[in-house]
């Protein structure tokens, strides 16, 4: 659709007035490269996913398997989002390309997980939170279609510092329940310890921020459960997928054991 758009009001005013107002005009004019522009700016981290495919240890047909848990993260971020907030509303559009984020960072870090120098140079949580922190921000900054900048706006920026105190905590409750299942790694007992250092680390993340702004307010207690159990519940759900990729193959569970189980020293 193109051309010139007249808008003119048009009210009954009964002999008060004229019926219509003077009218406006509007230059409609097509943009054909608008839905690519959008289009490839949201592409960037699904092509960055599949250039890792080009590491040796990727290219087996075991490896293509991560796509199931990333494709199953994007249908929940775009299925629940959808159920729960409506089209218009400001938290949706913050929550989805977050919980998408995330998706793009376990991806990305397990495709990754193979390279030895990792474990040896940074350590298992270093290797988590570069992983999981550069990707989860790559998935985030192309998100949207944001012609003027990838973080222009104040909310961008803010959803960016929010994503990576979510990359902290879920990192950090990764290599804690390595650490607590280091003598006899069994994932049901892992996912147990991941969820509950998952609670307990957004717990010590959330009580000083909260107390420091709700001094003297009887809801303060009660913000920072429902803080901490909303923020756990969205690492908690994007990371399930992928714990069944981990039970179902054992490339991937090898590569899990690699990133947050510290080897016992030998006697």
């Amino acid at each position: 659709m193109k051309g010139e758009l007249k808008v003119v009001a048009n009210a009954d005013l009964g002999g008060l007035g004229a019926n219509q107002g003077p009218p406006s005009f509007y230059m409609w004019s097509e943009r054909p490269l608008s839905f690519l522009k959008a289009f490839s700016s949201r592409v960037v981290p699904w092509l960055a996913i599949l250039g890792l495919f080009l590491f040796k240890p990727n290219r087996c047909r075991q490896a293509w398997l991560v796509w199931l848990p990333l494709l199953a993260v994007a249908g929940l971020a775009l299925g629940v989002v959808k159920c729960a907030w409506p089209a218009d509303n400001e938290f949706r559009e913050t929550v989805q390309p977050m919980l998408m984020a995330l998706g793009f960072g376990w991806a990305g870090t397990l495709l990754l997980a193979p390279l030895a120098p990792w474990p040896h140079k940074l350590g298992r949580f270093g290797c988590l939170l570069l992983g999981l922190g550069l990707f989860a921000l790559l998935g985030l900054a192309f998100s949207g279609d944001w012609e003027q900048g990838m973080f222009n706006e104040i909310l961008n920026v803010l959803c960016a510092v929010m994503l990576q105190f979510l990359v902290f905590a879920l990192a950090a409750a990764l290599s804690l329940a390595g650490w607590a299942v280091r003598r006899r790694f069994t994932l049901p007992g892992f996912l147990k310890w991941f969820l509950l250092w998952l609670i307990v680390i957004w717990l010590a993340l959330i009580i000083p921020w909260v107390t420091l702004n709700s001094l003297g307010r009887g809801e303060a207690l009660a913000g920072v459960f429902i803080m901490a159990g909303l923020c756990s519940l969205a690492s908690f759900v994007v990371t399930l997928p992928f714990m069944a990729l981990f039970a179902a193959n054992p490339l991937y569970r090898q590569r899990l054991e690699q990133l947050v189980v510290p080897h016992e020293p030998k006697a």
